[in-house]
């Protein structure tokens, strides 16, 4: 462990015990642009873990050639509780045992505490309302009481967060294509990004979409989004930059794969000015971005095992077939078959595993389509 990680406590659940987090940071403290990356909030989910381990040696290198412009916290595995989640030879790691609570959930919202903190306060200079709002996210976040092992764990991510220029959470989905949830951060950085890692689908939200779950990455640009819907005509950034990237399925852990998408993560920290040195040519998109509100969401509506006809990636036409659900007890009948189509023309970029038993109303996949969908409009993309 080098000198630049540290241990930061977090509240014990039980005497006897202790947890922490082990954090690393680069450059100096307060200088710009402030990146932060974590991984493993859902604790079983580890590509985006095997891509900081490439990443931080990369890091540590630039740090001792001078070349760390900014500031940059890197949080390898944000949730030590779900890393201890095993039950049966099976590791969870999504949801809190004592109050049933998704660890990517409930994030403090703290927007309409911002909103009326800087009434009157904000001036013509925009560098000195943005270092306003950040100083006052932090002290609402850090004076914050949280009462149990999970809330403090996320009030303890979000201290870090808050105020950084970039904000990246690294997961990954049960089987599916690399893709990029971006709600409404700064364009131009989501297509860099995008492209940069090879996204083969992106999402990204109404710019006056407030986000209607608080999940890590929401809780980041809701206070920005809501300044801006309070004083539309101040100095002040329009949005932020927070962002969850999928690393594929929970499968897909490799050195390969880790040393690749670690590469791509340094490259875009030099191409947003956080680190030194030519990241090379930004690499030919994979996807074009389509708006969250064109993401189909579809759920099985019975019972049985799962059988898919269509891969993670491809492109799907309306009405073909994505999956079966199958009735294990009886072979026989015409409907022993639940044929599950595509509402529209998109990319499967999520799906689950061939032969996992669903239930009714459980999400069977997701695709990336070009325009919004009206059923989908007002609805959230995280509803599983």
């Amino acid at each position: 462990m080098t000198s630049r990680a540290t241990r930061v406590p977090l509240l014990s659940n039980s005497p006897g015990t202790e947890r922490f987090l082990t954090v690393y940071r680069f450059g100096t403290p307060g200088a710009r642009p402030k990146a932060y990356l974590q991984a493993a909030i859902h604790a079983n989910e580890l590509p985006g873990v095997m891509a900081l381990h490439y990443l931080l040696p990369m890091l540590d290198a630039a740090q001792k050639a001078g070349q760390i412009k900014g500031e940059i916290i890197v949080v390898p595995t944000a949730n030590p509780v779900g890393l201890s989640q095993h039950m049966f030879a099976n590791h969870l790691g999504r949801y809190d045992f004592n109050i049933l609570e998704n660890y990517n959930r409930k994030y403090l919202d703290i927007g309409d505490a911002i909103v009326a903190q800087v009434k009157d306060k904000l001036g013509p200079d925009e560098a000195a309302n943005t270092d306003l709002v950040r100083r006052a996210m932090v002290a609402a976040v850090e004076g914050h009481h949280a009462p149990n092992e999970p809330q403090f764990l996320k009030k303890t991510l979000m201290a870090m967060s808050v105020d950084a220029d970039y904000v990246l959470d690294l997961h990954c989905d049960a089987h599916a294509a690399l893709h990029l949830f971006a709600g409404a951060s700064h364009a131009d950085a989501v297509s860099d990004l995008s492209a940069q890692i090879g996204s083969q689908a992106t999402t990204v939200g109404r710019p006056e979409s407030i986000p209607q779950v608080m999940s890590f990455s929401a809780c980041n640009i809701a206070p920005w989004l809501k300044l801006a819907q309070a004083y539309p005509d101040a100095a002040l950034p329009k949005t932020s930059f927070s962002v969850t990237i999928e690393y594929r399925g929970q499968a897909d852990v490799s050195h390969e794969l880790g040393k690749g998408d670690g590469t791509a993560l340094f490259k875009f920290l030099q191409r947003r000015g956080v680190v030194g040195g030519d990241p090379g040519p930004l690499p030919a998109p994979k996807c074009k971005i389509t708006p969250g509100w064109g993401m189909d969401v579809a759920y099985a509506p019975k019972a049985g095992m799962l059988v898919y006809l269509k891969d993670r990636g491809v492109t799907v036409q309306e009405g073909e077939a994505v999956c079966e659900i199958i009735d294990p007890l009886d072979p026989f009948s015409d409907d022993c078959k639940t044929v599950i189509k595509a509402a529209a023309t998109g990319v499967l970029f999520s799906r689950r595993r061939d032969g996992q038993l669903a239930f009714p109303g459980q999400v069977v996949f997701r695709m990336a389509c070009e325009n919004e969908l009206p059923h989908r409009i007002g609805r959230p993309g995280t509803d599983d």
